[in-house]
């Protein structure tokens, strides 16, 4: 059996992060930091004059662990 190659544990390391993402839990990388969801509520956005209604959201957040 051959090892698995950077591409294959990246793949396999994201893969793991979105299911547990998807599930609403967060994933915590020690050394590095933290992945989790966040909901941003609907809301009105302005560009150029023209006002939008921006549709509710998850998004993926980031937090780098202190001193890394």
């Amino acid at each position: 059996m051959e090892s698995p190659t950077a591409e294959d544990v990246i793949e396999a390391f994201t893969d793991v992060v979105q299911d547990q993402l998807d599930t609403g839990n967060a994933v915590e990388v020690p050394g590095l930091g933290a992945f989790s969801v966040e909901h941003r509520p609907s809301g009105v956005q302005e560009e150029d004059g023209v006002r939008r209604l921006a549709p509710p959201r998850n998004e993926v957040v980031f937090t780098p662990e202190e001193g890394a």
